[in-house]
């Protein structure tokens, strides 16, 4: 079943939702949704600590980069979904970005979606993934969790059907990556259903095609009217409107007899002048139903500066939404990413942003431990402010409901952005412009390279993609630079973030660049992951200009006379080891096409075997190179790749290593040709017995 947790924004207790617990299994995938983000708490973060990234970015340097792209590269999924607003930022393309265009208001939405093996996490909150919302701001979340013995398929249907719909507000090959991981949780995950008894939960998700918040209010909570209604909120509608949410929400109170709404407001308290300064508009005071004497709206802050931390009193801006309503036979609690204004509820008819909220409700009675719970739970205000006391209001609006605003969009113009496998000096950066106007003037920029501009696209017959090849001089580019002038004539810069087509198209860091066959024998053959045996290995070697011991190569003093033989028999011995560990290595279950792409072109893959191999053999004995590629292809054509379950992997990803043997047999063809005739005979009989055939 589904079991929940609310937490009220502090950095450790957001960011421990996405460490797993013990019984979680091996990690899948991620999709999250925000509004804004911040691509290093991401990715340094929350997807760090969600595939148990134990390296420091700060301390460990290039260990880290190995272990970030080593766990990474094994996940089915890492992406987020951003407003196009803010989708912006350099990451590892190890995870992909996609930027959410709604046709109406803003992918406001804030949905973690965290998939291991035996248990599925969603993090449904205020926080937006960015420094303000996991370390500064008030804000709070709620989670559901569902494992392999029972998942209330109500709640998580729903939510996987609206994670498909924002996945498709965006472009671009990744979002397949992401459509693969939700496939993998509806079919990977039981069909039960929620008890009838007890905690109810229901998940309210807003959007352009979706009923307002209210209307599904009415859909799920009891005929009897709530008496009470505590709202908390940083953002309100600039001006009071009779469809607005606070009209609405008194039509949904008692409408006889006494009813209260309270508004849980930021708020700061000045003791020189004894005044309290409100963040919500003076109007909301001119909702209360006129004629009722029993009708009572009361404002209550939260204070925002001196707020109680473990390091001391800080200021913490409110950034929280909730909204509770009370009878006295049954509670709901509304915890989510809707502001109280029309935008945030969906009650705007032309301007309804994506939202996501889970509704908490029980039937019980006041004495009820859970009924108080929801009664109570979440950020609260202070005690009301009587009306005749004097307050400023200071409210914080924006007209998209977007926190502050931002840079302009990227025009729709400029569609996709693509990393391709390119040559072994260069990456293939393939560009897609949407149809429709495209700016008077612009440029794609590469930090202060321009890539391609206007002119060049008007010389190029206005093509709809092209493609640009870009030297291998450090790593590819996880987003470029869209240059532009709008109507006002005024210069925007904003960014295009880059995803990969697939994941062989990333080279393996720097730092394992070329490794020796000794190397990766050892790397190879350990069951640990590949960082905590690369950090033994360097402890291991000497103090020389060759330090690490990974690109360093066998000399024989030619002056000596010695005997060669010995020196073959020990590098055939090493490769054939190499070339077992590699089976046994591609032979582990796989997930996705990323961890294949990493075991066949990662740094201790089949690609750096075959290098190392071809490095180490001796020139002028062509018999050992042949020889030794051969037992490579008579390895890698035996491999059948599985699942974890035991099951053979999408032939889709048996395609991938059948075609990537297939290469190997053409070079194989090629070094057979400069072989001994005893050899080639060799080859024949054992091709035949691997039931292959040489070209």
């Amino acid at each position: 079943m589904a079991r929940i947790k609310s937490v009220e924004g502090n950095a450790r207790r957001m960011l421990s939702l996405w460490q797993p617990p013990v019984h979680a299994g091996t990690p899948i995938g991620v999709l999250a949704t925000t509004f804004t983000l911040d691509t290093a708490l991401f990715e340094e973060e929350c997807l760090a600590r969600f595939a148990d990234v134990q390296s420091d970015p700060r301390r460990d340097g290039a260990l880290y980069r190995i272990e970030r792209e080593e766990k990474l590269a094994s996940l089915l999924c890492a992406a987020v979904v951003a407003d196009i607003h803010h989708a912006a930022g350099r990451r590892s393309l190890r995870w992909d970005l996609l930027a959410a265009r709604p046709a109406s208001g803003v992918m406001h939405a804030k949905i973690s979606l965290l998939v291991w093996h035996d248990l599925v996490r969603v993090i449904v909150a205020s926080a937006n993934l960015s420094v303000d919302g996991y370390r500064r701001n008030q804000e709070t979340a709620t989670v559901l969790e569902f494992d392999r013995r029972s998942a209330d398929r109500m709640l998580l249907d729903p939510l996987l059907e609206y994670l498909r719909g924002i996945v498709g507000l965006c472009r671009g090959v990744a979002t397949q990556r992401a459509y693969l991981l939700l496939d993998w949780v509806t079919e990977n995950l039981p069909q039960t259903t929620a008890p009838g008894r007890g905690l109810q939960r229901r998940l309210i998700l807003l959007g352009p095609d979706h009923k307002n918040l209210f209307d599904q209010l009415d859909e799920y909570l009891p005929a009897q009217r709530p008496e009470t209604a505590d709202v908390v909120s940083p953002f309100f509608d600039e001006s009071l409107r009779s469809t607005g949410p606070e009209h609405r929400l008194w039509s949904m109170l008692r409408q006889r007899g006494d009813a209260r709404l309270r508004l849980h407001v930021a708020g700061e308290y000045a003791a020189e002048t004894g005044r309290w300064r409100l963040q919500v508009p003076s109007d909301v005071r001119s909702s209360e139903p006129s004629g009722r004497d029993g009708a009572v709206l009361s404002l209550h802050p939260i204070p925002v500066s001196g707020v109680p931390t473990e390091s001391g009193p800080e200021r913490r801006p409110l950034h929280a939404k909730m909204l509770t309503l009370c009878h006295p036979g049954w509670a709901a609690w509304l915890v989510g990413s809707s502001n109280f204004t029309s935008a945030g509820t969906g009650l705007a008819p032309y301007r309804r942003n994506y939202e996501a909220n889970v509704l908490h409700f029980v039937r019980a009675g006041h004495d009820d431990a859970l009924y108080r719970q929801l009664e109570t739970g979440g950020l609260r205000g202070g005690a009301a402010i009587a009306t005749e006391a004097p307050v400023d209001f200071a409210p914080a609006f924006d007209a998209d409901d977007s926190e502050g605003g931002g840079p302009p969009p990227l025009p729709a113009f400029f569609a996709e952005a693509e990393l391709r496998a390119g040559a072994q000096d260069h990456y293939v950066l393939g560009l897609q412009f949407a149809a429709g106007a495209s700016p008077a003037a612009w440029s794609v920029r590469r930090d202060s390279e321009t890539l391609y501009d206007r002119q060049r696209w008007d010389n190029d017959g206005q093509a709809d993609a092209i493609e640009i090849l870009l030297t291998k001089q450090g790593p590819p580019p996880s987003l470029l630079q869209v240059e532009w002038r709008d109507a006002a004539d005024a210069l925007c810069t904003v960014d295009w973030p880059v995803n990969v087509q697939a994941a062989d198209a990333l080279p393996a860091p720097q730092e394992l660049h070329g490794l020796t066959l000794t190397a990766l024998l050892e790397l190879l053959s350990s069951a640990r992951p590949l960082h905590e045996v690369m950090r033994d290995w360097l402890r291991r070697q000497p103090d020389d200009d060759d330090s690490d011991g990974l690109q360093g190569v066998e000399l024989v003093d030619p002056h000596k006379k010695v005997d060669t033989s010995s020196f073959l028999i020990k590098r055939v011995r090493r490769a054939c080891g190499a070339l077992q560990a590699l089976r046994q290595s591609l032979e582990r279950p796989v997930l996705s096409e990323a961890a294949l792409a990493w075991r066949l072109h990662g740094p201790v893959g089949a690609i750096a075997v075959v290098e190392a191999i071809q490095r180490q053999s001796d020139p002028a004995l062509p018999d050992e190179w042949a020889f030794l590629l051969l037992e490579l292809v008579c390895e890698l054509a035996a491999v059948r790749l599985m699942q974890a379950t035991g099951q053979p992997a999408p032939a889709a990803l048996q395609a991938k290593l059948d075609l990537f043997v297939g290469s190997l047999r053409g070079r194989l063809d090629l070094a057979l040709r400069e072989a001994s005739e005893s050899l080639r005979a060799y080859a024949e009989a054992a091709m035949k017995e691997s039931d292959l055939v040489l070209a």
